[in-house]
């Protein structure tokens, strides 16, 4: 629902919309070194290394369970459950799971495109870099992303970033905020010259799913896009890193 001027005039609008924002980014940063930190001992106990694939994968899991402890545990303790919208898929749902897909790769094809033509590379991400001499470590993020990365990182930017900054400034404002937040987020996963380019792209695609959620309000049609988007990347840097195909 959209504020109204008089709301706006109100400081406190303001505050629990970008203080909320705030609060929430830094908990899941918090918790999820926390989380991390918890994670190693279990790592090291069943004898997996640190830095093999598995370990690796293993660590991003205990990461987005911080994420996931972080979001839920704000939405409970400042009573704003209802902030998030989660239910069964209906057939409606089913409409916007698939078309969300398709438009997500497809514009992410198409700005792929544009730089590419362009002359502008895209960053060097820290997940290719980890597994660039370890491939199946594409495989193991896989099962990681589906049922933690699409599920934690939706509820932390779509379900209460965006629902804060919907609640104070309306859905068109809410999305953008979002994610500027969502694309802020992801700095320390990138570096290179080409930054600043890869993160307008995460900022177009973060824009994307926020229109999606918003359309069904349900932040599993969100979740399950994110995540099968994510898996198709993997399964392209595994194939290219593998030399299955000779790029994408």
């Amino acid at each position: 629902m959209a504020s109204d001027a008089r709301s706006l005039e109100d400081p406190r609008t303001h505050l629990r919309a970008l203080g909320g924002a705030l609060v929430v980014v830094v908990l899941v940063v918090l918790l999820a070194s926390v989380a991390v930190s918890l994670g190693y001992p279990l790592i090291d106990a069943a004898g997996i290394a640190r830095d093999g694939a598995l370990g690796l994968a293993l660590r991003s899991a205990f990461q987005f369970v911080g994420f996931g402890v972080a979001g839920v545990g704000y939405l409970v303790v400042t009573d704003q459950t209802d902030l998030v919208t989660v239910r069964f898929p209906t057939r409606a749902d089913a409409k916007w799971l698939a078309g969300g897909f398709v438009a997500l790769l497809g514009l992410y094809l198409a700005v792929s495109g544009v730089l590419t033509a362009l002359g502008i590379e895209g960053a060097e991400s820290a997940i290719v870099t980890q597994g660039s001499d370890q491939p199946v470590y594409f495989l193991y993020l896989i099962p990681v992303t589906i049922l933690l990365v699409g599920p934690m990182e939706e509820l932390i930017f779509r379900g209460i970033v965006q629902g804060l900054f919907r609640r104070a400034y309306g859905p068109a404002v809410a999305v953008a905020a979002a994610s500027a937040v969502f694309a802020a987020v992801h700095l320390t996963s990138y570096s290179g010259e080409g930054l600043l380019a890869t993160l307008a792209t995460v900022l177009v695609l973060g824009g994307v799913l926020g229109i999606v959620y918003e359309k069904c309000r349900n932040l599993v049609v969100p979740a399950v896009v994110h995540g099968l988007f994510n898996t198709v990347q993997f399964l392209a840097v595994y194939a290219t890193t593998t030399g299955v195909v000779s790029g994408w």
